[in-house]
């Protein structure tokens, strides 16, 4: 009986003993859960504050290249607009140059023009004068002439025929020379040749007639 007792105490204390190992070791296996789940916890939010951060960052550097495009766009359109600008001033000037070119090429052309027009009527009113001039010192020497010689009749045209010292019949033509005429208006026809040749009667009552050199050939009447 007292080795029963015994045994049973001993079973009784190995298994309190036992019970208490278990608790412990229930316990020590909740500790370490709990701090596992804590250092998880804490590596959780720690991941999470990194993956803020990185949001964060790339938000940030979202944002900074957006604003750097803008304002490459803005520094973009304003050197277009400036080159545009620039080139739109170069091409007025061109224009203007080219106009005030034509422009001065038409004064040029116009005072070449006037210059040009004065030359030709200085010209016209040199020929004039000389022409004048001519004419009076022809009408001068028709006139010297005509007082030399006497009127006998005109030509069909109206000038006078005069006849010359030697008996031959002229009139005075614009350059003021002589030029014989056979018949004129004025001179009387009174007969004809055995060869068919006018016989005229002068103013002086003489009957003759032109031979083929032109030259007078008295007849008796």
């Amino acid at each position: 009986m007292l080795a029963l007792a015994v045994v049973a105490t001993q079973v009784v204390y190995a298994q309190t003993k036992t019970t208490k190992k278990v608790k412990e070791a229930k316990g020590q296996v909740e500790k370490t859960a709990k701090t596992t789940k804590a250092k998880a916890a804490e590596k959780e939010a720690k991941a999470e504050k990194k993956v803020k951060a990185t949001k964060e960052k790339a938000t940030e550097k979202a944002v900074k290249g957006e604003r750097k495009v803008k304002e490459a766009k803005g520094e973009a359109t304003k050197s277009v607009k400036e080159k545009a600008a620039e080139k739109e001033a170069k091409v007025e000037k061109k224009v203007k140059e080219a106009k005030a070119d034509v422009e001065k090429s038409a004064k040029a052309m116009k005072d070449k023009a006037v210059e040009k027009e004065a030359k030709v009527e200085k010209k016209v009113k040199d020929t004039k004068s000389e022409v004048e001039k001519s004419a009076k010192v022809a009408k001068d020497k028709v006139a010297e002439k005509v007082t030399v010689d006497e009127p006998v009749g005109k030509t069909t045209d109206g000038k006078v025929v005069y006849e010359g010292s030697k008996g031959g019949h002229y009139y005075m033509n614009e350059k003021g020379d002589k030029t014989y005429v056979k018949e004129f208006v004025g001179a009387k026809i009174v007969g004809n040749t055995s060869d068919g040749k006018n016989i005229y009667e002068g103013p002086r009552g003489g009957h003759f007639y032109y031979n083929d050199k032109g030259d007078k050939v008295y007849v008796k009447k």
